[in-house]
């Protein structure tokens, strides 16, 4: 019955109904009263702002008032009969502690309560001055509160930036489409977003390069504060090209404030003769900085979306160069470091040694954060990533004691610093064989930063033997992995 009722749904229910109809958003509602009242602010009409919010709406309203709106509607005799029937005499029972309670009725239609809220609708304030600001500012409290909670788990970043896509950003997309993000919202979201990344308040990667593509040297970070803003855009400028051939008041209004913007962008397609409003208010002027600021994100405005404004953004980025390195092989390395064989753990490790963002002796001194720079192990060297994964005598010898476990793959002459630090091997050698060789080298990766903080913290060494038996287990793990993949893979 549900799908039959959406095939004609939105020829019978009024274009200003948006809740609960397909291809309607309830944001369009509130972007209408935001600009109704923007309207009667300017030109100064005593105006009364009422919102009216029925409470279980549903199961107070009258079933016989139902049946007759569904008949007026001309929905059918046959229709109406079977919406009726389900709805009468209907009755309920609860199983409690293996009890069953005596049948009670169920929508018993009740009087109808009313609720007035000046400010607040639908989870958004409107009517006053700094409403914006309040709605993102109980947004902003809500997705710290998240985040605090998704802090207390052990997450790598690509699993932070998984919530941060899943969990964080929904919350603030619905107010986007009705306020745009101002610039002091956008460093607090921007804020809160690293220091949730890195536990702290010190950013071991530039921002930018976090929010770049695997592929292009970066995590893939959301970069939310855009999304924000290209949802808004969106979001006016469908309602504005919607309003040529709908009826709904709010793509008028959207159209009367919005003109001019588009004329002067050279969009404009409306008969002069339509009204329009000479002064922008400053939401709306937030569309024309955003277009002007990130170009046009599609061939045709009809075709914005968030998502493609965001992936156009990202696209313009270019790939981050590693030093020494020239561009084609630093896109492959890349591809090495973002690899589907490698966990995400290790994909951190690999990316933060060649980003140089590993909290190494070095490191931390240059950021004021460790009074010494040399290598806890004694050494006088300064430790770097590259001293501690290559250079550094207890790592030459933990390669040599894998030196079996490598020579499977790869001779090991051919282990060379840019084959631990980048995956990248000289001569020629099969696909397989240069992965599983860059895995154990990952895995090699992941034991001298555990047997480096466990001296620095416990002030304790970790033997070479003990080093080759977690990267045993690690391998292990990874082989449980492949297989759990095979069989997958098998049932499909």
């Amino acid at each position: 019955m549900d799908n039959r009722l959406k095939k004609v749904i939105e020829k019978i229910v009024h274009p200003d109904q948006t809740c609960g109809i397909p291809g309607r958003q309830i944001a369009d509602s509130l972007a209408l009263v935001r600009d109704t009242i923007e309207y009667i602010k300017s030109r100064k009409v005593p105006t009364a702002l009422v919102s009216l919010d029925q409470q279980k709406a549903f199961d107070r309203i009258s079933h016989e008032f139902m049946d007759r709106t569904l008949r007026a509607l001309g929905l059918g005799d046959f229709f109406c009969d079977v919406v009726t029937a389900m709805y009468r005499d209907t009755s309920s029972t609860a199983l409690v502690n293996g009890w069953r309670t005596d049948p009670f009725p169920v929508l018993d239609p009740l009087p109808f309560p009313i609720k007035q809220d000046f400010l607040k609708i639908l989870g958004v304030w409107l009517g006053g001055k700094g409403t914006a600001e309040k709605s993102w500012e109980e947004r902003l409290a809500k997705t710290k509160q998240k985040l605090g909670l998704w802090s207390l788990r052990k997450l790598t970043i690509e699993g932070k930036s998984l919530v941060l896509r899943n969990e964080t950003l929904p919350v603030l997309l619905y107010v986007a489409q009705v306020w745009p993000v101002q610039p002091r919202t956008v460093k607090a979201i921007t804020r809160m977003i690293f220091y949730f990344i890195w536990n702290s308040k010190m950013d071991r990667v530039k921002r930018e390069v976090m929010f770049k593509t695997h592929a292009k040297g970066g995590k893939g970070v959301p970069d939310i504060a855009t999304i924000l803003r290209g949802t808004f855009v969106c979001h006016c400028v469908r309602n504005t090209l919607r309003a040529k051939d709908e009826g709904h008041a709010g793509f008028l209004m959207a159209r009367f404030f919005l003109l001019p913007t588009w004329r002067r962008l050279g969009w404009a397609e409306w008969d002069s003769a339509v009204p329009y409003n000479w002064e922008t208010p400053w939401f709306y002027k937030e569309v024309e900085k955003f277009i002007k600021e990130h170009g046009p994100a599609a061939p045709a405005p009809t075709q914005w979306t968030p998502k493609i404004i965001h992936r156009q953004i990202r696209a313009r980025d270019v790939s981050e160069p590693i030093s020494a390195l020239p561009s084609a092989t630093a896109d492959y390395v890349w591809r090495n470091v973002a690899s589907k064989r490698l966990t995400n753990q290790h994909k951190d490790i690999a990316w933060m040694a060649i980003q140089g963002g590993l909290l190494v002796r070095a490191f931390m001194h240059a950021r004021g954060i460790n009074r010494y720079k040399s290598c806890p192990r004694g050494c006088t060297v300064d430790e770097t990533t590259y001293y501690l994964f290559w250079e550094c005598a207890y790592a030459q010898d933990l390669l040599k004691a894998l030196s079996t476990e490598l020579g499977a793959w790869i001779p090991t002459t051919c282990i060379t610093a840019d084959s631990v630090m980048y995956g990248l091997f000289p001569g020629s050698h099969a696909l397989g064989d240069l992965q599983c060789c860059w895995r154990l080298l990952c895995c090699l990766k992941d034991v001298l930063l555990f047997s480096r903080n466990r001296l620095v913290v416990g002030k304790k060494e970790t033997s070479t033997l003990g080093c080759r038996k977690m990267i045993h287990s690690l391998l292990r793990d990874y082989a449980a992995l492949d297989g759990s993949d095979d069989d997958s893979d098998d049932e499909t």
